[in-house]
């Protein structure tokens, strides 16, 4: 199974560790940065797709990266609107339009891994 996890900070770190405990899994990796966190603590070499991931830009980074799965590891502060009154109201509407396209997508919080 390809899964493609957009998002490699810290929750996309955690996710990414996570996912490297089922066999079989590849994992791609979509981030606004090519050196996020999960690249510096060397749990993965590269960013596969260097990009702001949005609802505009989603179909051609599904089209680059042919994903069986998708796991949204962004918290506010990675979707830059962390300073908007409506910052997680955006989060959820951004996620929401992202699963409507033909792959199965999962948006996952911090807290649900809490902090490492």
């Amino acid at each position: 199974m390809r899964v493609l996890v957009i998002g490699a900070e810290k929750l996309g770190a955690q996710v990414i560790g996570q996912l490297k405990k089922i066999p079989g899994v590849e994992i791609v990796v979509a981030e606004r940065r090519d050196r996020p966190e999960a690249v510096l603590n060397g749990m993965i070499e590269k960013v596969d797709v260097v990009s702001h991931v949005t609802a505009m830009n989603f179909g051609d980074v599904l089209a680059q990266t042919e994903p069986d799965f998708v796991v949204v590891a962004r918290t506010v502060q990675d979707w830059e609107k962390s300073d908007t009154p409506m910052g997680p109201e955006y989060v959820c509407g951004m996620e929401r339009e992202l699963t409507k396209f033909d792959v199965a997508v999962l948006p996952v919080d911090s807290r649900v891994l809490g902090p490492h």
